[in-house]
């Protein structure tokens, strides 16, 4: 959660200002007309209703057209407070660095601790809302054009966000995909937007845990899979947490089709802060859609990277 949010700030501080008009967001936020609202399938988030916004479902967004959007994630098991406290730290130090930004404001949402941010980005302005408590955060972030108008139309719907805890979900109605898990160790730690995280009986996921994740791409003709593939392994080597890089060594590749399906598989060797860890990643577009996965190995002897490659390969698009 919390590098999710701080990746998606670090592009949005550097920007420069433009004359409009002033934001003001007041000390609390009242929740009104919950008629009004509609849920985010899948999360217990509700946000008003919008004639000129249009809801996926697959991406938890609202969405005007290509440069006009939001979208909610939800994050079961967070201290939204320390990420709050984090986030806006973050925000001051690159403020301080010649970073701006239009508004940041730590207020009420309802009952529950937020913090909201707009900055400017030439012709449009990014926005986000961060708000939840020790049990749970919700993160609603988005782009639109930087015009006053267009900026109170997001920023009410962005602020009409209510969290109702009584809602009973099933998080797994996030996840567009099936995975045969029967006789594994593997199970569902988290879900974040329709991305699934499974760890050994499904605890929660530590930097060493060992681990895989699995997410869906809207299919497209024109998606280049090698590049794809070879831009989240430069991720891993190149974090912007420095910490957080892995020193990789490839030890094998393959690229191939099978029928209409396209795939590329790569099996990793990695060192993370002197912890040794293998790592299969496997993708694969169907005419469906794309599927990718990620499994992190730790053990000593990387036990578990057999059955990643069986898990992988047999999964498949709902």
């Amino acid at each position: 959660m919390k590098k999710i949010i701080l990746l998606f700030l670090l592009t949005l501080i550097y920007s420069c200002e433009t004359k409009s008009q002033t934001v003001i967001i007041p000390n609390k936020v009242e929740i009104k007309n919950l008629e009004n609202k509609i849920v985010v399938k899948g999360t217990r988030v509700l946000i008003d209703k919008s004639a000129n916004y249009s809801y996926y479902n697959e991406l938890k967004r609202f969405q005007k057209d290509q440069n006009n959007f939001f979208q909610v994630i939800e994050y079961i098991g967070q201290d939204c407070d320390a990420i709050i406290e984090k986030t806006s730290n973050k925000i001051d130090e690159l403020q301080n660095k010649g970073g701006n930004i239009r508004v940041k404001k730590k207020f009420k949402l309802g009952e529950y601790n937020a913090y909201f941010g707009i900055a400017p980005q030439g012709e449009t302005e990014q926005i986000f809302l961060v708000f939840g408590d020790k049990s749970f955060a919700v993160m609603v972030a988005g782009i639109y054009p930087n015009k006053d108008l267009e900026r109170k139309e997001i920023m009410d719907l962005v602020l009409s966000s209510y969290y109702n805890k009584g809602l009973k979900v099933n998080v797994e109605d996030n996840l567009y995909y099936s995975v045969e898990l029967n006789n594994s160790e593997f199970k569902i730690s988290s879900v974040s937007l329709n991305i699934g995280t499974y760890t050994i009986g499904g605890e929660k996921l530590t930097d060493y845990s060992n681990n895989f994740v699995i997410s869906t791409i809207p299919n497209s003709k024109d998606f280049d899979i090698k590049a794809y593939s070879d831009k989240l392994i430069y991720k891993y080597q190149n974090n912007i947490y420095k910490e957080k890089s892995i020193n990789i060594k490839i030890l094998s590749g393959d690229e191939y089709k099978e029928g209409e399906n396209r795939i590329i598989k790569t099996e990793m060797l990695g060192e993370l802060n002197g912890k040794k860890q293998k790592i299969y990643q496997f993708i694969k577009s169907t005419p469906k859609g794309i599927y990718l996965f990620i499994g992190t190995d730790f053990t000593e002897n990387f036990v578990h990277t057999n059955e990643f490659k069986k898990i992988a390969k047999n999964i498949s698009i709902k």
